[in-house]
């Protein structure tokens, strides 16, 4: 009888917390457990784990110095989610991910990308959504399947990984500054105290609560239908890989805020819709994780920029460029190259003996300071 009424205490919980500002609770519940800062890491991470339960689940790959604290963000994620959804290793081969049971609404956690020598099941299991394997053994063939659908996390030291692997991820980089040092400290000796001693007290119950929610959500399918409103620019490839990732957070979004939302049905399927909120939230996430900063660019480079920004004309030559902005040829080609780097700028081609012509595809985001997504128009 205890434990029913536990249980039923904990559900409640649940619910209270499905209905109510939901981010903001798990931002709180994530500083409980001792993760200071990173908002938009813990949101995304905690998106991700629960988007296993989705169609096409979200993979998180956490890329930080080490000591950075990228495995502490993994850890307490991982507590948040049912026990039984989630399978951890700290190294797995290729080979090893053929001879696993089911994979389907599982969160899949490596702790250390470098321990995965060859990243193809990886790659294959997520493009997929399944792994199938024909092996001889003994002179009889076998085969291998291994169900899909689950969200991958993997944390890493090294950069240098394969570009196919990262265009699956969303890719967190961890908040190495001073500033959050110094809060990183402050919450170390807090927890010597006895306000620490309170929130120890309250992480079991935080856990638990998290642990009914999750078992609470239903496997429901989301349609967006809103998605046609959204427009990508068609200028950069980049577009290709962001766009679809895009429209998954939006998504997963929704799936998360799912018992505020009316049960839909069609043909027998029931499903629930992405909001313009959705949507908002899931475009304040992406700006941050997906987008680019103004901050990234030298100043002369962001003086051009607003120069360029200054011109009649979204497409011109350098000549052009020079012309207007009085710069010498050396010095606007070193900043030009930054510009396109980053894709604020795109080489246009052209024929044979014709001079270069540029676009700018840059229209005045991010002059606060903020993160924007390049190229992505909005539900207003």
């Amino acid at each position: 009888m205890n434990s029913v009424a536990f249980k039923f205490n904990y559900d409640d919980y649940a619910i209270e917390m499905g209905t109510g500002n939901i981010f903001q609770t798990i931002l709180e519940d994530y500083e409980t457990l001792g993760v200071i800062g990173e908002e938009h890491n813990k949101l995304m991470c905690y998106l991700a784990a629960t988007s296993r339960l989705m169609d096409n689940p979200l993979n998180i790959l956490v890329l930080s110095s080490s000591g950075a604290g990228k495995s502490t963000l993994q850890d307490k994620t991982l507590k948040l989610m049912p026990p039984e959804s989630v399978i951890r290793a700290s190294a797995i081969t290729d080979k090893a991910l053929f001879y696993m049971k089911s994979l389907k609404n599982k969160l899949l956690a490596l702790e250390e990308a470098a321990g995965v020598k060859d990243t193809y099941a990886i790659r294959t299991l997520i493009s997929e959504g399944y792994l199938a394997q024909e092996t001889v053994s003994g002179g009889q063939g076998q085969s291998r399947y291994v169900e899909g659908g689950c969200s991958i996390f993997q944390t890493t030291t090294n950069p240098e990984i394969n570009p196919e692997t990262k265009s699956r991820f969303f890719i967190l980089g961890v908040d190495e500054s001073r500033e959050q040092t110094r809060r990183i400290l402050a919450m170390q000796r807090k927890s010597h105290t006895l306000e620490g001693l309170k929130d120890q007290s309250d992480r079991e119950g935080i856990i638990r609560k998290h642990h009914s929610f999750q078992r609470l959500l239903e496997p429901y399918a989301v349609v967006n239908p809103y998605a046609e409103e959204l427009f990508y620019e068609d200028d950069r490839l980049q577009a290709r890989r962001d766009q679809p990732k895009f429209l998954n957070l939006c998504k997963a979004v929704a799936f998360l805020n799912q018992m505020k939302k009316p049960l839909k049905n069609y043909n027998g399927i029931d499903y629930i819709e992405v909001s313009r909120e959705d949507i908002q939230q899931a475009t304040e996430l992406a700006s941050e994780l997906l987008g680019v900063s103004l901050d990234d660019l030298s100043l002369p480079a962001r003086n051009l920029l607003q120069l360029l920004l200054e011109m009649e004309r979204k497409t011109f030559t350098r000549k052009e460029v020079m012309d207007h902005t009085g710069w010498t040829k050396t010095r606007l080609h070193i900043h030009l190259t930054e510009l396109i780097e980053m894709e604020l700028v795109l080489p246009e081609s052209t024929k044979k003996n014709q001079l270069q012509t540029y676009k700018l595809l840059y229209n005045g985001e991010g002059q606060d300071g903020r993160r924007f997504m390049l190229g992505l128009h909005s539900v207003q």
